[in-house]
């Protein structure tokens, strides 16, 4: 086995990140790399240092990280020199305006003494405001071990990637972060409705602790970061966001009946149309080639 030790840190919502990380990990550790992983979770952050490669990966966020993983930073220990990547998840691809994501997580990892040598963008299956279609969600899942083990071979052999985003994009980056202040004010205006049993699915579940129960029925505080992992894995469907409803899927997203389908439907090349669609077309016209 190689003396080389990984560390993923990633923080996911509805699955997709996670997904990420999991293939990651199991192509690095079936090529003998010494590979833990961890998730962020509200005051659970794993320690730093003891690694020679950290991996962070986030969904992208308000044209950035989720918050958490900026607290994370902020906490960790300074480092000499460790070698950093930073994987960025997002339903849209690397596309304009969302290619500066990455940006602020490196620079706060290069002040903490880490040398980021490596970033990309990988695509999963969106789950807010606009739906991928049917087959284009089985065909991200279908290419993401593929996909993960073309990184594995970059980080193992030391391969350098580096991405400079245009003046635009670095502006609209700064500027999404004031949308983080309103996502408080989303999560307390999630409201439960009469057919919640109080079983605590979402009180259990939510990776930022803003959930809890009273008098059985969920109650929000001002901790969300809008990864809607609540509602859309409410048993009952009886979550219900009030203000920004509309980024929710009325038909409710779920990555593991897609999972499901994806390994029994056979792959097909055929690509999405659309100008929305711009990045995920490029993402996998790359796999296929």
């Amino acid at each position: 086995m190689s003396s080389m030790k990984v560390t993923i840190v990633y923080f996911s919502g509805t699955g997709g990140t996670k997904r990420v990380a999991e293939a990651l990990a199991k192509a690095l550790i079936q090529k003998q790399i010494q590979t833990e992983v961890y998730e962020l979770i509200y005051e659970q952050f794993p320690q730093n240092g003891d690694e020679d490669l950290l991996i962070v990966l986030y969904a992208v966020h308000a044209l950035n990280a989720p918050e958490p993983v900026y607290q994370w930073i902020r906490g960790m220990e300074r480092v000499d020199g460790i070698s950093a990547a930073v994987i960025s998840v997002s339903g849209g691809g690397e596309v304009m305006p969302n290619t500066a994501c990455r940006t602020a997580v490196i620079r706060k990892l290069k002040a903490k003494g880490y040398c980021v040598n490596y970033e990309t963008m990988l695509v999963m299956p969106s789950n807010f405001l606009i739906q991928a279609d049917h087959n284009t969600a089985l065909r991200l899942l279908q290419v993401l071990p593929e996909r993960a083990e073309r990184i594995a071979d970059d980080l193992i052999s030391g391969k350098a990637v580096r991405t400079s985003p245009n003046i635009i994009d670095r502006v609209l980056s700064f500027l999404g972060e004031g949308e983080k202040l309103v996502t408080g004010l989303f999560g307390r205006g999630i409201k439960a409705d009469g057919g919640c049993n109080g079983c605590g699915l979402c009180e259990r579940n939510c990776p930022t602790k803003n959930i809890s129960l009273e008098n059985k029925k969920p109650v929000f505080s001002k901790r969300c970061v809008m990864c809607l992992r609540c509602i859309y894995n409410c048993p009952k469907n009886a979550l219900h966001a009030g203000a920004g409803k509309s980024i929710v899927f009325k038909t409710g997203y779920s990555l593991d009946r897609l999972e499901r389908e994806a390994e029994n439907t056979k792959p097909t090349k055929e690509l999405p149309k659309g100008v929305a669609w711009a990045g995920v077309k490029k993402y996998l016209e790359e796999q296929q080639g």
